[in-house]
């Protein structure tokens, strides 16, 4: 079974702040909104990366990576610097992972961030005025998107609605990154 520990320091961090950074590239594409709806997307991507340690209970390095994402909460400042040229991150997290973990583990760390990116993008829709609810809703709203990216290439993707042209470019972008090494 593979660990965060069984990685290089460096390739451990990329790994992990992977997972949030590509939630604050997802955030930053579209700024219209101001402060607001940065507040709304930030607690989005908080509140995913918490659903998502439960979602993917059958992999525990999924769990792992998604527990030390939320107990790094004081170097979130320093992962959202230099989040716009995600992309060759997400290309050198694959190879990274696919040298130690499982193709099994590959598979879910990819569906693992685009998942996060998708519940960033569609946070401003989804919550409106009203606060995010804390527990239930992304429950629903990523198993709808488990469930919608099981089986989607870059190229037919159906992001939802309220996921504006920016943020699906750019989620689009990850993941044709992601998949690039897969």
């Amino acid at each position: 079974m593979t660990q965060l520990s069984s990685f290089s320091a460096e390739d451990a961090e990329l790994i992990v702040s992977l997972a949030y950074r590509v939630g604050m590239h997802v955030s930053f594409t579209e700024d219209e909104e101001g402060e607001q709806d940065d507040e709304r997307e930030m607690r989005a991507l908080e509140s995913c990366i918490k659903e998502i340690a439960k979602l993917h209970e059958g992999s525990e390095l999924m769990k792992e990576i998604a527990a030390e994402v939320l107990r790094s909460k004081d170097k979130w400042p320093a992962w959202s610097e230099g989040v716009f040229n995600i992309e060759p991150q997400c290309e050198k997290a694959v190879l990274a992972l696919k040298s130690t973990a499982s193709e099994g583990d590959v598979k879910s760390y990819i569906k693992m961030l685009l998942e996060i990116a998708t519940a960033v993008a569609q946070a401003y829709g989804e919550f409106g005025e009203e606060q995010a609810p804390e527990k239930g809703f992304f429950g629903k709203a990523l198993s709808r998107i488990v469930g919608e990216f099981s089986g989607l290439s870059s190229e037919d993707a159906n992001h939802p609605m309220n996921v504006s042209a920016a943020e699906d470019s750019a989620i689009s972008s990850i993941a044709a990154a992601l998949r690039k090494n897969a």
